[in-house]
């Protein structure tokens, strides 16, 4: 006998401590939500300005605290629950509220006029409890029968019909307390079902957290030994605060991935979704890659719009998409629009990049270099004397020079062969002028002559090698221009076997730079041209690579 009233006597320690765990959670979880929905109608969200939220969220805390204040004053508990029939036919919008309100009001008028003994009613716990489970069995049963209300929602409404008339009649302690902490477990499974309350991320992890919290520190204060010294008890709460902030973050993970269905957490997403975008040079390319990356954040369909707003449908196994989820969907709609604009300013800055090479390439075109063209004159003046058919062929081949860039004086690409064609007449004209000194070799691969380039890029190549190679030497000097392929881009050199300029690495030239400029404006840092100079070899080589 003593050992089971010892028995006994835990269990209800048990319960004591289980049910003040409950209602201070339900009590702290309705003041949260009622919180964070003062806090989403501050940020715009129009559709939550119903009373029903509200008085929701009061008449639940409230009612919370009353089971935590006078637990054992049953008519006073009982005025208090016959709030909850209206609101529930309210939340699934059921026909009849008015008549539900006016029965619940009496019922509870009757108890609070009962409990002080304004009215004497013979069986006033029989009847008054038959009454209010009446109510709420028709609420329930209407409730089930509204629209939209799903597998979930009926199953919930048919174990309320159900626990309530147990709990009030067998008086079962664990029976009550499921009856008195039904709120939290309905409000949570209906707006799940129906969307009501977008913020219920929010509120989950919220609610979690505090849950675990409450928990240790109940169970460690109740197993801390009697008269332990202030400091030592704190120093001991270290680990378990310690433990339950690793907790929390874990418990929080695991609701993002297995409940609300989320791969990333928000700061994860945004990092993917940002590593993943800088690479991408092209506003299309960018647009396709956020598409796809949206919808596999969000396991869902997703929709861009050229100004970077990402646009989400509901997801095909029905979760809804919570609080964190629509501020993610912002959040990266922001990150998406700052890099389209990146984009379309760098693209704006190659623009007039290429608009300022086309000005220099059609002065260029005008004019080729005017130190060339009397050049080129003196040349033929002096072998009309001792030379005659040279100096007519090298007018002939100045004609031809001329008339290439007059004759394309608008094309931007040529093809590669073209080009060619040009730096051999060119180059003619230079023969004549520097004679032996100047040999040349043109080796260009046979699936590269159908390639387009940007007219007049070699021949600036070629003018710096005989200006930095043939012109400042009495030796022969060996000009070599070579046209490859290496994967998918073409490879054009140009090689001297001249002196070179002294720092070939930060040559400037007003050609080279033309060049450079021109190459970004077309194909942005795919494009590139680079000037080396190799002392072993003695060689200057000077590099184009495009893209094809």
């Amino acid at each position: 006998m003593p050992r089971t009233d010892s028995s006994r006597t835990i269990l209800i320690d048990v319960y004591r401590t289980i049910s003040v765990l409950v209602y201070t959670f339900g009590l702290a979880a309705f003041i949260g939500l009622f919180a964070l929905w003062t806090r989403q109608l501050r940020l715009g969200r129009t559709e939550l300005r119903s009373w029903l939220y509200p008085a929701i969220f009061i008449s639940s805390s409230a009612w919370f605290g009353l089971n935590i204040l006078v637990p054992s004053h049953y008519f006073v508990l009982l005025a208090g629950a016959c709030v909850f029939p209206a609101l529930l036919g309210k939340l699934f919008g059921c026909r009849g509220i008015p008549f539900v309100a006016l029965a619940s009001a009496i019922i509870a008028a009757l108890s609070l006029l009962h409990t002080v003994n304004a009215i004497t009613l013979a069986h006033a716990q029989r009847d008054l409890s038959i009454a209010y489970c009446v109510v709420f069995a028709w609420t329930c049963a209407t409730a089930a029968r509204a629209p939209g209300s799903g597998r979930t929602s009926v199953v919930l409404l048919v174990v309320i019909m159900v626990l309530i008339p147990l709990a009030m009649f067998t008086f079962g302690d664990w029976l009550s307390l499921l009856m008195r902490s039904l709120p939290l477990p309905v409000l949570m499974v209906h707006s799940y079902s129906r969307r009501r309350f977008l913020f219920l991320d929010l509120f989950a992890k919220w609610g979690s957290n505090f849950a675990v919290a409450l928990i240790a520190l109940t169970v460690w204060f109740s197993l801390l030994p009697a008269g332990l010294d202030p400091i030592y008890s704190a120093l001991l709460m270290l680990p378990v605060l310690w433990g339950v902030f690793r907790l929390c973050r874990s418990l929080g993970e695991l609701l993002d991935r297995r409940v609300l269905g989320r791969p990333y957490s928000p700061a994860e997403a945004q990092r993917v979704f940002l590593e993943k975008l800088q690479g991408s040079e092209d506003e299309t390319v960018l647009l396709r890659e956020a598409h796809t990356l949206a919808e596999h954040i969000f396991h869902t369909r997703a929709s861009v719009s050229a100004d970077g707003v990402i646009s989400l449908e509901d997801r095909p196994d029905g979760r809804p998409l919570f609080s964190e989820d629509l501020a993610l969907v912002k959040t990266l709609s922001e990150m998406l629009h700052f890099l389209l604009e990146n984009r379309r300013l760098e693209a704006k800055r190659r623009a007039l990049l290429l608009d300022a090479s086309r000005s220099e390439l059609k002065a260029l075109r005008a004019q080729i270099n005017p130190h060339f063209l009397f050049n080129a004159l003196n040349t033929v003046a002096g072998l009309i004397p001792s030379n005659p058919e040279l100096a007519e062929e090298t007018v002939e081949k100045l004609a031809e020079v001329f008339r290439y860039t007059l004759q394309r004086s608008e094309a931007e690409m040529e093809p590669l062969s073209q080009e060619l064609d040009f730096i051999r007449a060119w180059l003619d004209v230079q023969q004549a002028r520097f004679g032996q000194r100047l040999r040349v070799e043109i080796e260009a691969e046979s699936d590269t002559l159908a390639a387009r380039v940007p007219a007049m890029t070699l021949q600036p190549l070629v003018e710096n090698a005989l200006k930095h190679g043939v012109a400042v030497t009495s030796q022969p000097c060996l000009v070599t221009i070579r046209a490859c392929l290496r994967g998918d881009t073409l490879v054009l050199t140009v090689t001297d076997t001249g002196p070179g300029p002294k720092e070939p690495a930060t040559e400037t030239g007003h050609g080279l730079k033309n060049v450079r400029e021109r190459l970004s404006g077309y194909y942005g840092d795919r494009g590139r041209l680079t000037l080396s100079r190799d002392h072993a070899r003695q060689v200057t080589t000077a590099t184009i690579e495009l893209p094809v």
